[in-house]
């Protein structure tokens, strides 16, 4: 990890510690508050990967990692808005040249949700889910029939209660057929790809959060008289998992940019990220599915964000095909 990254990462964690670890729980039960939206675009979070001529800090792949790691090691909800707007929404804008809501966004005038839906394994085409921000304008970008748009009118909502990333105090919505074509669905499959680095910051951030609470918790938990750390397999296995997650984190922040390694590491780092809050999760015996001690939302963010993030069937033909050097993995 280079001097600019280690800057990056004891920053973000006091930010994150100082304006989020506080209020998780709200977070979870009421959704990002304005104050710290606020405080998120004073950071230059939003934005953080924009050249400066857009109006962005140009951070590079490493510093904008550590920004994700952080956030979802505290809130998984705050991580993925950051990557929402990041890496998918002005990503987007930019190749499609829309500078006028690039910097509504990155102003924090305007809050913008964006349609994981389409973007999902079998959500390619027709309708798909949409995530829409309370407050916004109800301007989102998805995907429908292979097209990237801007949608402007008012979707039907329907009331139910995600199961994971509720910090967002998402709606979900049908995805109308209407709106203006921005991008195609190849830049957009492009853009997706390029984001495997950093899905798995997320992934990792968010396990590091859960194993941090588990290994605490079994070190006071006592059980006859000894404490949970003192039993073999959970010693082991948190020994295991901790192991695992350093190796994964050299990798993330090491000097690699190929999107060889970066697909790799996503593969990896998503399957790892189910395993280790599950862990984390079941050491904490009852007591972890008590929102208050705030391990179960890490476990519930996980199996969320390997459904959004994580294609199981086309990602692992991209990895194939560049292993193999050609189309594999089809039959």
């Amino acid at each position: 990890m280079n001097e600019q990254t280690e800057m990056m990462m004891e920053n973000i964690r006091q930010f994150a510690e100082s304006n989020i670890s506080s209020i998780s729980l709200k977070i979870e039960r009421e959704g990002i508050p304005d104050d710290l939206y606020a405080k998120i675009i004073q950071q230059g979070l939003i934005g953080a990967t924009l050249p400066p001529e857009l109006g962005g800090a140009g951070l590079d792949r490493n510093s904008y990692d550590a920004i994700l790691f952080q956030l979802a090691r505290i809130s998984p909800s705050v991580a993925f808005h950051v990557f929402m707007n990041n890496s998918l929404i002005l990503r987007s804008l930019e190749k499609a040249g829309r500078m006028d809501i690039i910097s509504e966004i990155i102003s924090g005038k305007e809050r913008y949700g964006i349609a994981p839906g389409p973007l999902m394994e079998g959500g390619e085409d027709g309708e798909g889910s949409l995530i829409i921000e309370p407050g916004s304008r109800n301007i989102v970008i998805g995907r429908n029939g292979g097209k990237v748009t801007v949608l402007t009118g008012m979707p039907r909502l329907l009331d139910k209660k995600p199961l994971g990333l509720r910090g967002l105090k998402t709606d979900i919505a049908i995805l109308e057929d209407n709106g203006e074509q921005i991008l195609s669905r190849e830049d957009m499959e492009a853009i997706w790809e390029d984001g495997s680095w950093h899905s798995a910051a997320i992934f990792l951030g968010l396990a590091e959060g859960a194993l941090e609470k588990a290994i605490e918790y079994t070190k006071v938990r006592k059980t006859f008289n000894f404490s949970l750390k003192d039993y073999e397999p959970v010693a082991f296995r948190m020994s295991e998992l901790k192991s695992e997650l350093e190796i994964f984190k050299n990798t993330l922040f090491s000097d690699v940019e190929d999107s060889l390694t970066g697909m790799m590491l996503k593969t990896l780092s998503a399957e790892f990220s189910r395993r280790a809050t599950k862990y984390a999760l079941q050491f904490h015996g009852g007591y972890g599915y008590l929102e208050d001690f705030g391990v179960e939302k890490f476990y519930r963010d996980a199996v969320s964000l390997n459904s959004i993030m994580f294609r199981p069937i086309t990602d692992k033909r991209v990895l194939a095909a560049k292993i193999y050097g050609e189309k594999s993995g089809f039959l």
